[in-house]
């Protein structure tokens, strides 16, 4: 980090914390090592069922260890593409608490500001260069990551133990919500330290606020897109679809949904519905079109909410420090 090319308070942020983001660096070629991993073991796995001349759903009794050892592979490789979507829901939440904790908190703490303000350095241009630094590194690393995961879950294990686009935790894993989550979550932790000032409680207090942002978020998505309604009889979707909800419509247009008769006449729920006035079939989906639409939208909210948080953050630090 000390080899960029940076001056003023830029240079000083990333000098007091180049440990912490080399330690940002390395766990994310980490990430990328994980999920080059996954789609190089799951191209193995395959190319060692097509050398032993088997199929994966092989009933030939030669075939079975080599099938084996194929649903193992896969199974292997697609956990690992599990643990690094795991890591991608998470990052915005431990973004969020290094710029509260460490990055602000702490020099607020100690009072250690008071020697940048002393060098020509406004409380306006010290927070712009604590913020600037970590969402420059953010946009190109999390950019990066999206782009490798993507290219990792689509060419990977996914048809033998699939994953789907709507999932929590792949839709925020590639395309432009996870640069989106991560703006969002260095934005709402750059809010909680000014107001907190105590490192540790900040970042607590940040990531409690972060991971409520965006489970609100994750709560709210299904309503981001005109949900597609499908009616007719034996209803089955084709493709990959995002279902919501799905019963029977009366002849009034009344919904009716299937989980009532499961739970009152679980053995003949057909005949519940029918005796309900129930006449044909409806199935409430986002098809795998409303994919961009959904990511869009849902990364326009993140990045007005964290441009928001911006001003709040320095409305503070005009406030408690003019």
């Amino acid at each position: 980090m000390t080899a960029l090319a940076l001056k003023g308070p830029h240079w000083v942020t990333t000098r007091q914390h180049r440990r912490a983001l080399w330690w940002s660096l390395a766990l994310a070629a980490v990430a990328a090592v994980v999920m080059v991993t996954s789609r190089m073991w799951s191209d193995s796995a395959v190319a060692a069922l097509r050398a032993a001349g088997c199929a994966a759903d092989s009933v030939d009794r030669s075939c079975f260890q080599s099938s084996r050892d194929y649903a193992d592979d896969q199974w292997f490789a697609r956990n690992l593409l599990t643990y690094a979507a795991l890591g991608m829901l998470v990052l915005p939440g431990l973004l969020g608490a290094f710029v509260a904790g460490p990055m602000l908190a702490r020099e607020l703490e100690s009072g250690t500001y008071k020697l940048a303000w002393t060098q020509a350095v406004s409380p306006a241009r010290w927070l712009a260069a604590k913020v600037a630094v970590p969402a420059a590194l953010t946009l190109v690393v999390v950019t990066l990551l999206s782009l490798v995961f993507y290219w990792s879950w689509s060419t990977g294990p996914t048809n033998d133990f699939p994953t789907y686009w709507y999932e929590p935790t792949m839709f925020v894993s590639f395309g432009t919500v996870p640069v989106a989550h991560a703006l969002l979550g260095l934005a709402l932790g750059t809010v909680v330290g000014l107001l907190v000032r105590r490192t540790v409680v900040a970042m607590g207090v940040a990531a409690l606020v972060i991971g409520v942002a965006l489970a609100a978020l994750a709560r709210l998505r299904d309503g981001l897109w005109p949900i597609q309604t499908l009616t007719g009889k034996d209803l089955s979707p084709r493709g990959v679809v995002w279902q919501l909800d799905h019963g029977m419509l009366t002849a009034s247009g009344e919904r009716l949904s299937w989980s009532d008769c499961f739970v009152t006449q679980p053995q003949n729920a057909g005949q519940c519905m029918t005796d309900r006035g129930g006449v044909v079939d409806f199935i409430d989906v986002h098809p795998h079109a409303h994919y961009w639409p959904l990511q869009l939208v849902e990364t326009g909210i993140c990045l007005a909410l964290a441009a928001l948080a911006l001003f709040a953050a320095f409305r503070v630090l005009r406030t408690r420090h003019p």
